[in-house]
Order: structure tokens, then C-alpha cells, then sequence
């Protein structure tokens, strides 16, 4: 038995039971008051009123003593397969296209003329046989509902819902009848199965698995025939003990191979990967959690991580820039002093500059020709030893009186000289020693 897949079952009888399966049995499971009442939204309170009993939500009435009541739990990795019960689900053969079956109202409205239910209140599984034929199982929306909620309210890890009877399918043509003590669940090797009370067993097998007498057969002339030819020469497999009556109904019918293995053993020995006939498709379908949340959880924070931290680059590389741009306002602001000690910065230097330069182009050109001059002696001399401390133009004057600080006088001198070849004329104002060269002041006009 596979120690991964867990088999639970969900019971109606006077009311909601839920049993898991271990141990070669059935063993009821611990439920509250909720989950019973979930499966029948329209019935009063009053008819679960008599579930009171002492040890928990399971009925003790029903489900023997109460050292029998488990409480359900699973193994990390485990998952888990539920049982409803087989009257819940109506299950019918007909040629449905590949590209309806995944469509569930499509399908609904293909076997409309066979249910006693509306179709837009039922959810609709199509599992195909061979060609076209498909096995089509119609359950109430109401139930899968409930059914939902209640795993994802308990977090069960359950990924597969099918009806009773699903667990006799075997290979295409193989017919099997399974005997419990108030029901009798049938599967037809055509593909499809129902379950019924254990007094219409008789009856219903009798209209089942006699050759030609189907309430519904392949549509095909090929299938049919050898769905047929299956039926007469396959052994009709039982399982449980049937009464002598029954027996002799079934004998008439054909071959019958009594097994003696129970179909839920069987059925999870030989469990594929991929379960045929899960009712919980479509909107019912089940979003596993893992102990760490759901599937999406890592992702989504990964992708907040991701955000998060180009929000914090941004962030720091917008301070850095801003760091950076105070400071070169800062110094710009400190050469327009040292530019124009007779005024003050404005909020908008820029302009104040070219204030300043439209005012001496319109005035002769003097101080933009006088700077351009200055810029060529400044190239040609070792600039990384001279020092411009202040610079001041007078527009009235036409001149422009620099402070500089040289090396040695005699470079100081250079310095005029140079600016005096032009066609403006340099002159030494006025010279002072330092501890580490000169300082002077030269008038350019």
C-alpha cells in the first residue's frame, strides 16, 4: 500500500460521516458540527440536534465505541484521496468532442435529457475511453462547494475527490460489483458505475450486465460490439459476500470470480500517478498548501524583496545626487562671490550670470573679450601653480582687477606680461610677500 496516499470517505447516511481507511478498514474520523452541516445548506437545525455526544462531533450511535473515533492527520508529503458517496454522483457514457470536454456547461447540456437535475446546478467531468467516448460524472455544484471550503478550512491535503464506485474501474471491459452492508456499488467495463442500496442489487445488475439490455451503449457499431463481446466473455469480478440469492442473480448473468481482496486495498496498491475521474476540477479545484504557505508565498516574496531593495537604491543613489548637486551649487555660488564681491547670489544663478554677460556685451564687449584673454594666459602658463583668490569687473571703468597668488614675484610678472601682449593692458597694482609665495593684484583695461 502506498504510504503517500491517504483514502478517506465521506458517508450519507441519516446525515454526514467522514471515515479514513487503514489497517484493512474503515475507521470513523472526528468531525465538528460544521462540517456535517455543510453538505446540507437547506436542511433545518433541528435535524443535527441529536449529535450530542460527549466525546466530540462523531456520532457515537453511529460510529460504534468512543475508543473508535480518530482524529485525522498526515505525514509531511502525504496526500489524500476522498470517497463520496457513489448516489451523489450521476454517471453516464456519450461521444463528447476534444474540444468540449473541458467545458463543463458543453458538456452539461449533451446529457441534459438524461438528468432529473438542472444542468446549471450540477459540475460536469468528462474522462475519455477511446475515441469520442467518454465517461461524463455530474455532481451537485452545492456539494463540491462545501467540499472545497471544508479542505481548505481543515488545510487537508486532499487532490483528488471521485465517487465510490470509481474504485472497481480497472481495464476497458472489465465489469465489477462491490457488496457492502446497505449498498452496492456497480462498474460497467463500457465505463460508468453507479451505486444503489444493497436490496436493488439483484435488479440492477440484471440491467447492467446483461449483453444488449444497456440503458446505453457506445455510438459506434464497432464499440458497441466490442463492448459486448467484453461483457459475455470477461468474468464479472465481486467483491464482499453476497447473499445466495444475489449470487444465483449474478451466476445467470455470467461468470462470476469472487475476490477476495478488498477494492480499497486494491484500488491503492495499483493508485496511478495521475487519478482518473477527479471531480475536483474546473473552479473546484484544489490549491495545495505547503508548512510554509501557499505555492505563491516564496515567490511573492521574492518579488517584494526585489522592490524593496531597488526601492533603497534608488533611494540612496538619489541622496548621493542631491549630496553632490548642494555641493556644486555650493561652489558656484562661492566663485560668483569671489567673481562679484559687490553682490550677492540669487536663488536663480544662472540667470544672474547672464545678467551680468548681456550687461558687458551691450557695454563694448569688454568683460567677455577681457575673460577669453585671461583663459589663453591661463593655458599657456603652469596653471596648477597660480591661484585665482578674487575676480571683480567694473562695467562703468571697462576693467577688470584680478587677484592672484603666484609662486614667486617674477611669475607674478610673467603673468602681466602675457596679459599686456593682447589688445588690453596689465598692470601690477600691488604685490605682497607670503609665507609660500606672492599675492597681487592686476588691473586688465
Amino acid at each position: 500500500m502506498s504510504q503517500d496516499l491517504k483514502l478517506l470517505r465521506l458517508r450519507d447516511n441519516c446525515g454526514i460521516s467522514l471515515e479514513c481507511w487503514g489497517e484493512g478498514a474503515w475507521h470513523p474520523v472526528a468531525t465538528d458540527q460544521q462540517f456535517r452541516r455543510a453538505f446540507h445548506g437547506g436542511a433545518s437545525d433541528a435535524e443535527y440536534e441529536l449529535d450530542s455526544s460527549p466525546v466530540g462531533p462523531v456520532d457515537v450511535a453511529e460510529t460504534g465505541e468512543a475508543g473508535d473515533i480518530d482524529s485525522l492527520s498526515f505525514e509531511p508529503g502525504q496526500r489524500a484521496v476522498i470517497l463520496l458517496p457513489g448516489s451523489w454522483v450521476w454517471n453516464g457514457l456519450e461521444m463528447v468532442p476534444r474540444a468540449a470536454r473541458r467545458q463543463s456547461s458543453a458538456v452539461g447540456y449533451m446529457v441534459e435529457d438524461q438528468l432529473a437535475e438542472d444542468v446549471d446546478d450540477l459540475h460536469f467531468v468528462c474522462e475519455p475511453i477511446t475515441g469520442d467516448l467518454c465517461s461524463v460524472m455530474a455532481v451537485a455544484t452545492d456539494k463540491l462547494r462545501a467540499l472545497k471550503v471544508e479542505i481548505e478550512r481543515r488545510n487537508w491535503p486532499v487532490v483528488t475527490a471521485i465517487p465510490e464506485y470509481r474504485l472497481l474501474a480497472g481495464a476497458v471491459g472489465e465489469s465489477a460489483i462491490w457488496l457492502e452492508d446497505d449498498r452496492a456499488h456497480f462498474w460497467q467495463g463500457a465505463g460508468r458505475g453507479l451505486s444503489v442500496g444493497r436490496t436493488l442489487a439483484g435488479v440492477v445488475a440484471e440491467s447492467l450486465f446483461v449483453p444488449g439490455d444497456l440503458d446505453e451503449a457506445p455510438a459506434s457499431a464497432a464499440a458497441a460490439t466490442a463492448s459486448d463481446d467484453a461483457e459475455t466473455s470477461a468474468s464479472l469480478r465481486v467483491y464482499g459476500v453476497p447473499t445466495e440469492l444475489e449470487l444465483a442473480t449474478l451466476q445467470q448473468l455470467g461468470q462470476v470470480e469472487s475476490v477476495g481482496e478488498m477494492p480499497e486495498s486494491r484500488w491503492l496498491n495499483a493508485a496511478p500517478g495521475v487519478i482518473p475521474g477527479n471531480l475536483l476540477s474546473g473552479p473546484f479545484q484544489i490549491v495545495l498548501q505547503t508548512g510554509h504557505g501557499p505555492w505563491w508565498k516564496r515567490p511573492l516574496i521574492a518579488v517584494a524583496a526585489c522592490f524593496v531593495a531597488q526601492l533603497l537604491f534608488f533611494l540612496a543613489a538619489g541622496g548621493y545626487y542631491s549630496f553632490q548637486a548642494s555641493q556644486a551649487d555650493k561652489a558656484a555660488r562661492q566663485l560668483f562671490t569671489d567673481i562679484f564681491p559687490g553682490d550677492s547670489p540669487s536663488a536663480d544663478l544662472r540667470r544672474q550670470v547672464n545678467g551680468y554677460l548681456n550687461q558687458s556685451s551691450g557695454g563694448g564687449g569688454e568683460f567677455a573679450s577681457q575673460l577669453q584673454q585671461l583663459s589663453q594666459v591661463w593655458g599657456t602658463g603652469s596653471a596648477g601653480d597660480l591661484k585665482l583668490q578674487s575676480l571683480r569687473f567694473d562695467g562703468n571703468r571697462g576693467e577688470l582687477v584680478l587677484q592672484l597668488r603666484a609662486p614667486s614675484l617674477s611669475q607674478l610678472d610673467t603673468v602681466v606680461n602675457k596679459l599686456s601682449s593682447g589688445q588690453f593692458k596689465a598692470e601690477l597694482l600691488a604685490a605682497n610677500e607670503l609665507e609660500d609665495g606672492v599675492s597681487g593684484r592686476i588691473r586688465l583695461r
